[in-house]
């Protein structure tokens, strides 16, 4: 099975209310006529009510109007029914669901989650629902409501999941495939913290970065909630999800970038013809545990099903060669990350927001912070197992699974993970680069005084490396500059290749001797490594960035030699000549921003800091497809008023293309721009252009 489909159901925290806890916790009480939407002049929607649950059903109604669509969809990954929507494209991600067995998970833990928090999602949930009765019409299929939350809980842990490893893992297990390059598509998101003593205004400064799809179930939605118990915050949030994943709110915030610890471990099982069904361990025989996933797909009348296993090390698959495969994973053993986000959100300063962190539900993701009281911190969190030290182990490959010495039942505390507080430099910053390189050379942290088991990064990428470039340049950063910063376009000096190939014979090449391509050369060799729309140079070095690893697919070396150099530029010019009878485009010629029938020049590329991952479209161009999404800075003012924050999001609050939401920060984003937001509910009842109540 193909399982590029799981993108749908990556990190968004989907959908369930309400029946199977009725006995075990209250009802919220939700009283529409005192919940609050207003929308401004970008259509964002400032979510105000009495009580949390109150405000998690406006937001619910609030992004169900900008894309019910999206979150329906999820709402189905989380019953193991996406195929009686998607057809055949959504069984791979409800056999996967099945195998995972989340929904157990959550039925275990759930009598310990926090009142306050069930409260919250039943109150999502119950929005939603109304939402669904009051536009019968929107409803994608009889399979989406009703929802528990039970169901919309397992989505979380399953989302957790496929970020921490297992849409890589999983298809090399089940088709035997080569192992892709990591990370080489440059997806990630970036973060800067700058402290008040580095800040030009003596200003605790943040920047929010993400670098996510631009459309579908991981695009980030704005919104503003805020409740009279306490609760406001402003930041980004998937599809489904009734809280802000990384924003701001008074008193501080926060933002999220990707990181690559050894967050999966898989083991090969011993199995042989004399014991059908079994596996040994320790010498004993083990009966593998078999059940039987029904599949229902849309336009076939019967169910299908498929064999899913477990053994004691975790979910279990049956590889080409009829191997047996498990996969074990911290975040298969945690039901409670979306509570975590819910105590982040509730937090009033650096303690309690910490307090949140050492809950240690969170499997992945690095945490950068600033507040109004001069603390800036990072941690590369994740929930890291002891693992056992014995050199036999290779951690980072595939371990036997024949013995329980290799079977990890417990986790490091949150003090043993990678974290800075306060550095003299005055900054932290992570673009999904080594946590042992986020500031100032002398204060950064030593990877020998941690777990080599944990299988942390070491290395720098381009985008690191030109942020280092920027940040040391001056003893004092500026609001403009930081801004500057995030916006830049270039590549470092030197041309860092960290994905598991190196390129630079494609700059070594004596032009003159391939007249034939000689222009190409030499356009790549004289280009100020700026990837701006106006760029021809900018253009060749992204053709060959995606061409070449089809070359060296396989290869152990994983470098380009000067043949293969020779070979991208002649598929570069191939292909120009193919779609355009011409060789001399710029950038934003070839790559594009589409939204609905409209397309625009795009620059940036992967892997630098306002990145770009596109994809192959008609006639030989490129739609941007990811990187550079939803961005949100922030300043704490000296005198502790409320923080200034600017933002923008690719496109607009609305996935309707008749909305004039729909694409109404397109040019604001393309300019490199951003538009006000506040936490004032004062200011944005004032400015509001609509304000309204859900039916």
């Amino acid at each position: 099975m193909k399982l590029s489909i799981l993108r749908i159901a990556c990190l968004v925290f989907v959908i369930a209310p309400f029946n199977s806890l009725a006995q075990t916790y209250s009802f919220p009480i939700i009283r529409t006529d005192k919940i609050q939407i207003a929308r401004d002049s970008y259509g964002v929607p400032h979510i105000f009510a009495p009580t949390d649950p109150e405000v998690a059903y406006g937001l619910a109604w609030a992004h169900a109007e900008d894309d019910f669509k999206t979150i329906q969809t999820l709402v189905l990954t989380g019953k193991g029914k996406l195929g009686t929507y998607l057809g055949k494209k959504g069984a791979p991600v409800d056999y996967v669901f099945g195998l995972l067995q989340t929904k157990k998970l959550v039925e275990e833990q759930i009598s310990t989650m926090d009142p306050k928090f069930i409260l919250l999602i039943k109150g999502y949930l119950l929005g939603l629902t109304a939402y669904a009765e009051a536009h019968p019409k929107e409803v994608l299929n009889k399979h989406v409501f009703p929802i528990s939350v039970e169901e919309y809980l397992s989505t979380t842990v399953f989302s957790v999941a496929v970020f921490c490893g297992v849409e890589r893992t999983l298809p090399k297990l089940l088709n035997g495939s080569i192992a892709t390059l990591p990370g080489f598509t440059g997806e990630g998101s970036n973060s800067f913290a700058i402290h008040a003593s580095k800040s030009e205004s003596g200003e605790n400064m943040l920047v929010i970065n993400a670098h996510q799809p631009i459309e579908g179930a991981t695009a980030f939605y704005e919104a503003h909630l805020q409740s009279e118990e306490g609760w406001n915050m402003l930041g980004g949030l998937f599809p489904g999800a009734p809280l802000i994943f990384h924003g701001t709110s008074p008193n501080l915030a926060w933002a999220h970038t990707v990181n690559f610890q050894d967050k999966i471990d898989v083991y090969q099982l011993k199995t042989d013809a004399k014991h059908p069904g079994m596996y040994q361990v320790d010498g004993e025989w083990l009966p593998l545990e078999k059940r039987k996933i029904k599949l229902k797909i849309k336009g076939l009348p019967v169910s299908l099903s498929k064999m899913a296993y477990r053994s004691i090390y975790g979910p279990t698959v049956k590889g080409p060669q009829g191997a047996y495969f498990s996969m074990r994973l911290p975040s298969l053993m945690d039901a409670k990350a979306l509570e975590q986000w819910y105590h982040m959100n509730r937090a009033n300063n650096f303690s309690e927001f910490k307090k949140a962190l050492e809950e240690n539900h969170l499997a992945m993701f690095n945490i950068l912070y600033a507040d109004k009281e001069s603390n800036i911190f990072y941690v590369s969190n994740g929930k890291m197992p002891y693992r056992n030290p014995d050199k036999k182990f290779n951690w980072a490959s595939t371990l036997a699974g024949n013995t329980k010495a290799s079977l990890w039942t417990s986790f490091k505390p949150f003090s043993a993970l990678p974290q800075y507080h306060n550095p003299k430099s005055g900054y932290l910053f992570n673009t999904n680069h080594s946590p042992f390189l986020a500031t100032a050379d002398q204060e950064n942290l030593n990877p020998k005084d941690f777990d080599a088991n944990d299988g942390y990064e070491l290395y720098h990428n381009n985008r690191s490396a030109r942020a280092k470039e920027l940040l040391e340049v001056e003893d004092k950063i500026s609001y403009q500059e930081l801004k500057r910063i995030k916006f830049d376009r270039q590549l470092p000096k030197k041309i860092l290749f960290p994905y598991g190939y190196a390129a630079d014979s494609l700059f070594l090449m004596n032009a003159s001797k391939y007249p034939q391509i000689q222009p190409l050369i030499e356009k790549l060799q004289a280009w100020d490594h700026v990837a701006s729309p106006e760029s021809q140079g900018a253009l060749i070095y992204l053709m060959a960035y995606y061409h070449i690893p089809k070359i060296m697919a396989g290869r152990q070396d994983q470098k380009l030699t000067s043949v293969e150099a020779v070979q991208v530029y002649e598929y570069i010019q191939k292909t120009l000549m193919q779609h355009f009878k011409r060789t001399d485009l710029a950038l934003g010629e070839v790559q594009r921003l589409v939204r609905g029938k409209e397309n625009w020049p795009q620059g940036g590329m992967p892997d630098v800091l306002a990145a770009v991952m596109s994809v192959e479209m008609e006639g030989g161009k490129r739609r941007m497809n990811s990187g550079d999404a939803y961005i949100q800075f922030v300043r704490f003012p000296k005198d502790g008023g409320l923080p200034f924050i600017e933002s923008i999001n690719t496109f607009g609050a609305s996935s309707n293309p008749d909305s004039p939401h729909f694409a109404d920060q397109r040019p604001l984003y393309q300019a490199q721009q951003v538009k006000p937001m506040t936490l004032d509910k004062k200011i944005v009842l004032e400015q509001a252009k609509r304000i309204y109540h859900p039916e």
